[in-house]
């Protein structure tokens, strides 16, 4: 546990720092760490793999990786065109592994081709929609709410901790009291009332990250009577999206049979362990984030 918490409190304070250099200095410096995880979780997930992608797929997906999250960055930033970027490269991709059908028939194999793309996936694409909520355009009209990238990325790395946080801790104590399992094929520890404290959680963080960020950034609470609800109708879906993200990440190293996606950060595992519920929310947040910007 003591490691777990401090494991924890490093990985809080790294997030921390380079979310400072995002407000302070430049969105790409939070580019920096999306890159990161990325690339370490391409390699989490190609290990992890093992002999199911041959070292040509392997380095294709290296190399989408590599490129597509700078990418994204780059011109999301200076021409807004960020999302049609993550397509052509997915494109590139999908044809340069259906090229080694040809050039490798006889190691390339569908099942191998698959497993390449999902390591692409997963989690390469998804972290391409947090580079896209990083630079999320400021909407003249909501602009006196600072509805902007500062408070997606924050709900995206608060709610979900959150969730998480106190989904584990309604599942340590209550679960001799609701021993209910969640998803029993797929994560055994799991409970119901884990899950159930995941929403509390979820909720919580985004109503207390309402009140931070409104009595801190804007000033004032502004039509509190329709933005908490939305806030906390973010935390809500986040919090649902993170729980299927730690699912999925369950599935996938039970499907492998592996405890942990790596040990780059002790008592949790790897970059995936960590960020897996995470990168679900994002696409909650983003979506919610993009209707409100789009209709408002």
């Amino acid at each position: 546990m003591k490691i777990r918490l401090i494991s924890g409190s490093c990985y809080i304070a790294l997030l921390a720092a380079f979310y400072c250099l995002k407000i302070f200095v430049h969105d790409y410096c939070f580019d920096a760490l999306i890159y990161f995880f990325a690339l370490a979780g391409t390699f989490e997930m190609l290990r992890a793999m093992k002999d199911k992608t041959t070292k040509a797929e392997k380095a294709l997906v290296f190399a989408f990786a590599a490129v597509c999250i700078p990418a994204c960055a780059i011109c999301e930033e200076r021409y807004g065109y960020g999302i049609e970027v993550v397509g052509i490269c997915v494109f590139v991709l999908a044809v340069a592994l259906l090229s080694l059908l040809v050039a490798k028939h006889e190691e390339t194999t569908p099942e191998n081709l698959g497993v390449a793309l999902l390591s692409a996936v997963y989690p390469t694409l998804l972290l391409a929609m947090l580079v896209l909520a990083n630079h999320l355009p400021v909407n003249p009209k909501l602009e006196y709410l600072a509805l902007d990238s500062r408070l997606m990325v924050l709900l995206i790395f608060i709610v979900s901790p959150c969730a998480d946080s106190i989904a584990y801790v309604f599942g340590r104590f209550l679960k001799k009291f609701f021993p209910k399992k969640m998803a029993p094929n797929i994560s055994p520890n799991k409970t119901v009332i884990g899950g159930i404290g995941g929403l509390v959680g979820g909720m919580l963080g985004a109503a207390a990250l309402y009140f931070i960020y409104n009595a801190t950034v804007v000033g004032e609470f502004l039509d509190m009577q329709i933005w908490l609800p939305v806030y906390i109708g973010v935390g809500l879906l986040a919090a649902i999206t993170t729980a299927f993200g730690d699912l999925v990440e369950s599935c996938i190293k039970r499907k492998v049979d592996l405890k942990d996606m790596g040990k780059i950060m002790p008592g949790h595992g790897g970059v995936l362990d960590r960020i897996d519920g995470t990168l679900f929310a994002t696409i909650a947040v983003y979506v919610v984030f993009t209707l409100i910007h789009t209709f408002y």
